[in-house]
């Protein structure tokens, strides 16, 4: 008897050291996920700003398109990683991206001298030009820059359209919103008198809201182009972004990318 007890004791320590063994070879494994992990690379997004990035509903899923989009899944596609989206707010996406937390960012970004002291910029693949959306039935009250002098003027919380209203709308008083969807409807109910927003997102807007148009007059911009960012001293993937991006410029797919997110946008 105490030989079998014996015998049934020592199965069973066996039996603890080899599930122990399969645990730490699941740890194992599970390092290994996280090693997966590294083959995602996270794009930093707002997408409020068709037809850069926008949300739309595809087969009943939201999902965010645009040719921003595009261009970071190409840029994927050439690395052999899974392109994963983050959507914020436009004003964190810089913070997030020097905290780690996504690996660039594509958002219809110009880089000035401000942004350039926190992050490193591709090189341009997209030029726009700005103009300022106001009611139509304000189309004769609002003829110039100068006219919307002591009235509220909208733009996006951290974007180049709050450099655009100080200097270009002389004293105007600038209304800072993070989201465009929330300028849009500040001008629709009177709170605000113009919205200023690139061009290609202006139209997208006013085709959802035929009571806005684009004022009848130029805004000045030196155009810088739209570019991709990275964490500062992050050249591996900043050249490999640069080299895609030489690519779909010449080969026309960046037009090609353009003109689908505009019609992608049409609802």
């Amino acid at each position: 008897m105490k030989l079998k007890k014996f015998a049934a004791l020592l199965l069973a320590a066996v039996m603890t050291l080899s599930m122990a063994a399969c645990t730490k070879e699941e740890g194992q494994a599970g390092g290994g996920e996280k090693e997966e992990e590294k083959d995602q690379l996270v794009l930093g997004t707002s997408a409020d700003f068709a037809p850069y990035e926008f949300h739309k509903m595809v087969d009943g899923k939201d999902t965010i398109l645009g040719f921003d989009v595009a261009l970071a899944k190409k840029i994927a596609e050439e690395m052999d990683k899974e392109l994963v989206i983050k959507d914020m707010d436009f004003n964190s996406l810089l913070n997030e991206l020097n905290n780690g937390s996504v690996d660039f960012v594509a958002a219809g970004l110009s880089p000035d001298e401000e942004r350039k002291k926190q992050v490193d910029f591709s090189d341009p693949y997209y030029f726009g030009e700005q103009c300022c959306i106001i009611r139509k039935e304000d189309a004769e009250k609002y003829t110039s820059l100068e006219s919307f002098k002591d009235q509220q003027i909208a733009a996006q919380t951290g974007s180049i359209q709050e450099g655009i209203a100080k200097e270009q709308f002389p004293g105007s008083v600038l209304v800072s919103l993070p989201k465009l969807p929330d300028e849009i409807m500040s001008l629709s109910s009177g709170k605000v008198e113009g919205v200023i927003v690139e061009v290609a997102v202006a139209n997208g807007f006013i085709a959802q809201n035929p009571d806005l148009m684009i004022a009848d007059f130029e805004v000045p911009y030196d155009a810088t182009g739209s570019c991709i960012a990275v964490k500062k001293g992050n050249t591996e993937l900043l050249d490999h972004i640069n080299s895609v991006i030489a690519d779909v410029v010449a080969s026309g797919e960046m037009d090609e990318m353009v003109n689908q997110a505009n019609l992608d946008s049409e609802y």
